[in-house]
């Protein structure tokens, strides 16, 4: 089995910033450093994570729709094919494997790292996470569950959970989880100090991962800030809020695109 670094979030620190840049340069960066990309259902291995969490729990692409439904043959045979997809990119030898999944920041109870543990073995994984302020996540969480239609919930065990309270914030019982699993073979990063002294949160992520230069340029990769266009509604989730919102950037969209062209 290969060497394995594990990218696990958290949500709202850059990391799909640092998928589109990875997997754009992936094939120089496997050249130069001997690091592959995993190549997933998703962009984001979002999957990983759905096959990981506890029956009774969901992640944010559940409800939309994103996977088979859940104790549906469907979903069986999904999952194995995830399965057989993880183990085929472990076997080769060659060279490291990184996969990155924020998801995988919602794992909690031993079960759902039991689970992970079976897919990427301790003794060859490095985990590496990334930390940010807790009330800028909230706030930055908060809206794109606005952008994604998502109702704010007041069950403490939700993912739409984002009181002060949230237990997506506590970072204590996040790196313990992980702590019990895979030892001291965790990398944790801030942030915040990444963004203010180097502008982006890649160049830590790519030291995390032993990544020496030159790479890629990643000054451009700035993705899915929390200030982005909203999405298109989607038909049973969406409620008439986000049809307005929608519909009202497309019009202020329009006109400043013709304003600008005059």
């Amino acid at each position: 089995m290969c060497q394995i670094y594990l990218h696990i979030g958290t949500l709202k620190t850059g990391t799909t910033s640092f998928q589109r840049w990875f997997s754009d340069h992936a094939e120089s960066i496997a050249t130069t450093n001997a690091v592959r990309w995993y190549q997933g259902k998703f962009s984001d291995a979002r999957e990983i994570a759905a096959i990981c969490l506890d029956p009774d729990r969901q992640s944010p692409s559940m409800p939309l729709g994103f996977f088979p439904p859940r104790h549906s043959s469907e979903w069986d045979t999904w999952e194995n094919e995830i399965r057989l997809n993880i183990a085929q990119q472990l076997s080769d030898h060659t060279s490291a494997l990184l996969i990155s999944c924020e998801d995988l920041c919602l794992l909690r109870s031993t079960d759902e790292l039991t689970r992970l543990a079976e897919l990427f073995p301790p003794e060859e994984t490095s985990i590496i996470l990334t930390l940010r302020n807790k009330k800028d996540f909230l706030k930055s969480w908060r809206q794109h569950l606005r952008n994604d239609f998502f109702r704010l919930s007041s069950d403490p065990t939700s993912f739409a959970y984002v009181k002060k309270n949230s237990w997506l914030v506590d970072y204590v019982s996040l790196i313990s989880a992980y702590q019990q699993t895979y030892g001291a073979q965790i990398v944790i990063l801030n942030y915040d100090e990444a963004v203010l002294s180097e502008g982006s949160i890649i160049p830590a992520l790519t030291r995390a991962a032993h990544l020496s230069d030159p790479l890629p340029n990643w000054s451009g990769y700035h993705f899915n800030k929390s200030n982005r266009p909203p999405r298109p509604p989607v038909k049973g989730l969406a409620r008439p809020v986000h049809y307005i919102r929608f519909y009202r950037w497309k019009v202020f969209s329009s006109i400043k695109r013709r304003l600008s062209s005059t």
